[in-house]
Parts: C-alpha cells; structure tokens; sequence
C-alpha cells in the first residue's frame, strides 16, 4: 500500500506544474489580448504634471530646475554637486589646454 502512495506524489507534482503552466500561458494570452484591444497612449498625451523636461532643456538645466523636488530626480543636491565639478573640471581642462597650445617664451 505504501509504494503507491509513493508513486502517486511524483505524479501529483507533475500534473500540478503541467496545470499551471496551461494556466500562466491563458492568462499571458488573455492580457496580452486586453493590451492590443486598449489604444496606445502617446507619452505626450500623459497627464502633465510640470515635472516634464522640455525638448529644448538639457537633462542639467532640468535637475538645476527641480533639484528641490522630491520625485523628480533621485538625489538633486548631488547631481547638481556633479554638474558643478564637472563645469569646473572643464574649465581647468580648457586652461591647461590653452597653456600647452601657446608657443614657449623664447630664451
């Protein structure tokens, strides 16, 4: 009696993972099948909420923007720190390159 109760379990496992794959792939079909009923939203048509970068902004004018804003940008008083050290960065770059490109004084 026992060796069958045995055999019974693996089998049961099966049937239960078969039954449940046929489930998922139903399900995957039937919202698969809302999804192509429903019409695409334009991402413009979204509801504003004046958190939206303008196509003329640069993804810095938009942080210095909203750096304030929790929501907006993941940590503002950091990338606005990065910003920063990168325009100084920058700048000596620009500095060091004018010095290397003007001629030596004469001796």
């Amino acid at each position: 009696m026992w060796t069958g109760w045995a055999s019974l379990i693996p089998v049961a496992a099966l049937v239960v993972v078969v039954l449940g794959a046929i489930a998922v792939l139903k399900l995957q079909k039937l919202s698969i099948g809302r999804s192509a009923r429903e019409p695409a939203v334009a991402p413009t048509a979204a509801a504003p909420t004046g958190f939206h970068q303008s196509s003329q902004e640069s993804r810095e004018e938009f942080v210095r923007r909203h750096w304030q804003r929790p929501g907006v940008v993941a940590d503002g008083v950091t990338l606005v720190d990065l910003y920063d050290r990168i325009a100084a960065l920058e700048e000596r770059l620009a500095r060091a390159e004018q010095r290397s490109a003007s001629p030596a004084p004469p001796d």
